[in-house]
C-alpha cells in the first residue's frame, strides 16, 4: 500500500473512532462500529491499532497533538517580560481548555474512570507530557532568575492552570462540550497571571 494510502485510511479510522468514543462512551464502542462508520473491515482497524484502548490513546494524542505547535511557540519566544510569557501560554491552554473536541476526550474519560481508571491516568500523562511540561519548564526558568519565588513548580504550575480550568473546562462537563466559557479569555487571563505573579513575587519584584 502507498505511504498515502497508509495515512489516509488511519485517519480515516480515527476519525470514525473519535466520533464513536464521544457518542458512546469507551465502553460502549466497539471496533466493529468504528470499522463500519470508516467503512474498512474489522481487520483493517485491528491492523493499525491493536486493541481499543490503543485505537483511544491515538484519539487523545491527535487531539491534544493539535495544539503541541502552539505551546511550543510559547516556550521558544518567551523573553524576561514574565507577565507576557504567562500571558501568552494562558491564552494558548484557555483556547485548549475551551476546544469542544479537547473537552469531549475529557468528558469521555471522565465517565469511564470508575472502571477504567488506566484511561484517566493516560489522559493524565499524555496531556502532561505536552502541556505541564512547557509551563513547568517556564516557571522554573523564572524562579532561577529570581523572577518569580515558588517553593514547588510542580504545584503552582497545576494552580495556574486550575484557575483557567474552572471557567472553561469544568463547565463544559455541565453544560456540554460547547457551553461558552464563563468568562472571556481576553479578560480572565491577564487577570489569572495578575492574581499568580502577586502570589509569587520576589525581593526583586516587589521593590519594581
Amino acid at each position: 500500500m502507498r505511504p498515502e494510502l497508509h495515512d489516509q485510511r488511519r485517519e480515516k479510522i480515527l476519525r470514525a473512532a473519535h466520533l464513536a468514543f464521544l457518542r458512546m462512551g469507551f465502553t460502549r464502542t466497539r471496533i466493529e462500529d468504528v470499522a463500519r462508520a470508516a467503512r474498512v473491515a474489522n481487520a483493517t482497524v485491528y491492523t493499525y491499532f491493536e486493541t481499543k484502548e490503543r485505537l483511544f490513546e491515538a484519539v487523545v494524542a491527535q487531539a491534544l497533538a493539535a495544539y503541541e505547535g502552539l505551546f511550543d511557540a510559547v516556550e521558544r519566544t518567551a523573553g524576561d517580560d514574565v507577565g507576557r510569557t504567562l500571558t501568552a501560554y494562558g491564552r494558548v491552554y484557555f483556547r485548549f481548555m475551551a476546544d469542544p473536541t479537547v473537552r469531549g476526550v475529557y468528558r469521555t474519560v471522565s465517565a469511564e474512570t470508575a472502571h477504567k481508571p488506566q484511561l484517566g491516568m493516560m489522559l493524565y500523562h499524555s496531556a502532561h507530557r505536552l502541556l505541564g511540561g512547557v509551563l513547568q519548564r517556564l516557571l522554573r526558568r523564572y524562579a532561577d532568575e529570581d523572577r518569580l519565588a515558588i517553593a514547588d513548580i510542580a504545584v503552582a504550575a497545576r494552580m495556574f492552570e486550575g484557575m483557567i480550568e474552572h471557567v472553561t473546562l469544568t463547565i463544559s462537563m455541565l453544560q456540554g462540550d460547547e457551553a461558552p466559557p464563563l468568562h472571556p479569555s481576553e479578560t480572565y487571563v491577564p487577570e489569572v497571571v495578575r492574581i499568580f505573579m502577586a502570589a509569587h513575587q520576589t525581593s526583586v519584584t516587589r521593590r519594581s
